[in-house]
């Protein structure tokens, strides 16, 4: 979970574009094979990165309160990912509540992966990465000439 300082739309316009994954999200991902409109239910996409590939789904939404995503990745791992943005105290605040699925057998392998590739460290450092971003780029940071066309 991470407080940003900004609205839940503006949190959500990044939060739930697979193009702006590469930029917070660590592990150099490539967004392939996008489909929909993001944020909207069905809309998904691809993403590869070592060791593999992972399919992403957009399972529920409610804009900007709620996303649920279930992708299917390497070695069988199945997650479903439920981000919750709530506006508190000026701001958003974002959590992600992650459930893996492992296929039979694979279960002390799954656990492996999970600690070495899938860490809470990690996890922590992508929604630094991605609250930065955000707050970057709100408008009243923005110099008078990069405010045409943004209405108040």
């Amino acid at each position: 979970m991470i407080w940003v300082d900004a609205s839940p739309d503006q949190v959500w316009r990044v939060y739930v574009d697979p193009s702006r994954i590469p930029e917070w999200q660590t592990g150099s991902p490539v967004i392939e094979e996008m489909r929909g409109e993001a944020g909207q239910l069905s809309s998904s996409y691809v993403s590869r990165r070592r060791p593999g590939a992972a399919h992403t789904t957009v399972i529920d939404v409610d804009k900007p309160h709620l996303l649920m995503t279930r992708s299917e990745a390497y070695f069988g791992l199945r997650f479903d990912v439920t981000s919750s943005l709530t506006a508190q105290a000026g701001g958003t605040l974002l959590e992600l509540h992650v459930q893996t699925h492992w296929p039979r057998g694979a279960r002390l392998l799954g656990k492996l992966v999970e600690a070495v590739i899938l860490g809470q460290r990690e996890g922590r450092k992508e929604l630094a990465i991605l609250k930065a971003l955000i707050e970057s780029e709100q408008p009243g940071d923005l110099k008078p000439e990069e405010t045409d066309g943004i209405s108040s």
